[in-house]
């Protein structure tokens, strides 16, 4: 045990310290950690590692004990050229086309331990973020005065989850989770009020709580399950409350799925998922009324993984889903551009000793542009024409030990 609680340690110091992300179903990753990623993050009716404790945590139960450390290296590549009528001179069009190419670090530790009645799964994960850092402003106001406001943000939520599931001799599982969340953002945005936002670019914090239940059951060859992700309650950020002045809640899941075994080294899964994002005001609400008019997603992945032989077992998987960001809300979300919405990966992972194997995993998002229609709110006609675009690359690598 020794082993675990130092690597849980490092993590949630790692995790504290956790950069922006700028992640691919909104704001969230599509998979945590080289194993689901290597799957397009489907699965949820079949475990592979101590991560499903987020992704499903009735799983944890067809697990034997083990520790899983992983990181990914995100490289996200997104753009923004602001543009609007002459006569309603908002946008900051003498910007031109702005692009930031930062790259950043998740690290993620996750155990589970089977006990006499039950097992126990938990885990530090990075699973939200999202954020741009721009040499130019968005809107013309801050220019017009000399400032040079308006053009940066980043958002980041740390995740501890503990999990305990129960099987049952008919073949069904059962698991729940409990979620302690931590949120960091800093903004140098405008505000409705016109003027930048009193946090000013410094770093605020909240912590929140949720919940999430899961469901499994397995067969010969098939297995089918389920989890549902409950919104996660968060604090306010008290220093952006001219800005965001609702807590900047996570929203709700639900996942559902299958895996069926083609051949005894051949599996195929397929889930689709549910993020309810207009049931969070401060995300779902019109740009008007404080919020920046996020629509609901739904998203279909698939995959397949192969163990070639007794070392070596390779993994491929696809992910599609709508935008959360219409043509109405580009120049809203100028500085959120979660626009992703096709991801394809392929990994692998080798058996390095009889407790030990490595993994590794590329992820790429297929490049998506938005322009605004000038069909929304102010904010939409203020900012016709304004693009935004974005394509991402990760590579995610982690080493397993069972212990």
């Amino acid at each position: 045990m020794r082993p675990l609680i130092h690597c849980l340690v490092i993590g949630a110091c790692s995790l504290l310290l956790l950069p922006v992300a700028q992640a691919t179903e909104g704001h969230q990753l599509i998979g945590i950690g080289a194993v689901q990623k290597g799957t397009g993050g489907a699965g949820v009716a079949s475990a592979k590692d101590a991560t499903w404790t987020m992704l499903n945590p009735a799983g944890v139960v067809r697990l034997d004990r083990r520790l899983d450390v992983g990181l990914e290296v995100f490289a996200p590549r997104r753009g923004l050229k602001p543009r609007g009528p002459r006569l309603l001179p908002m946008a900051n069009f003498r910007a031109g086309s702005m692009t930031d190419n930062s790259i950043f670090y998740i690290p993620t530790v996750s155990a589970v331990i089977p006990r006499k009645n039950y097992t126990l799964g938990i885990g530090l994960f990075g699973v939200n973020g999202m954020g741009v850092d721009y040499r130019a402003p968005r809107a013309s106001l801050g220019r017009l005065f000399g400032r040079n406001y308006d053009r940066r943000t980043e958002y980041a939520v740390a995740k501890l989850a503990i999990a305990g599931a129960h099987s049952f001799d008919n073949g069904w599982a059962l698991g729940s989770a409990i979620h302690l969340n931590y949120a960091r953002f800093k903004s140098d945005m405008l505000t409705l009020g016109f003027r930048q936002t009193e946090g000013d670019n410094a770093w605020d914090d909240s912590i929140g709580i949720g919940f999430s239940l899961g469901i499994q059951k397995k067969w010969e060859r098939l297995s089918v399950g389920a989890a549902y992700t409950s919104r996660q309650w968060m604090g306010h950020l008290q220093d952006y409350s001219d800005l965001l002045g609702l807590p900047l809640d996570l929203p709700q899941i639900a996942q559902v799925g299958i895996a069926y075994d083609i051949t005894p080294t051949l599996e195929f899964v397929a889930d689709y998922k549910f993020m309810d994002w207009s049931g969070i005001n401060q995300i779902g609400n019109e740009p008007l009324a404080g919020g920046f008019g996020w629509k609901d997603q739904h998203i279909v992945k698939s995959g397949l993984t192969w163990q070639t032989n007794e070392r070596w077992t390779l993994r491929s998987g696809v992910s599609f889903g709508n935008s959360p960001i219409d043509e109405e809300h580009v120049f809203a979300n100028g500085l959120f551009p979660a626009i992703m919405t096709s991801h394809a990966s392929a990994g692998f992972s080798v058996v390095l000793t009889p407790k030990t194997t490595a993994h590794f995993t590329y992820m790429h998002a297929f490049r998506n542009e938005l322009t605004d229609s000038g069909k929304g709110d102010l904010f939409s006609l203020a900012g016709k024409g304004t693009e935004i675009w974005m394509s991402q690359n990760s590579f995610t690598f982690g080493v397993s030990y069972a212990f």
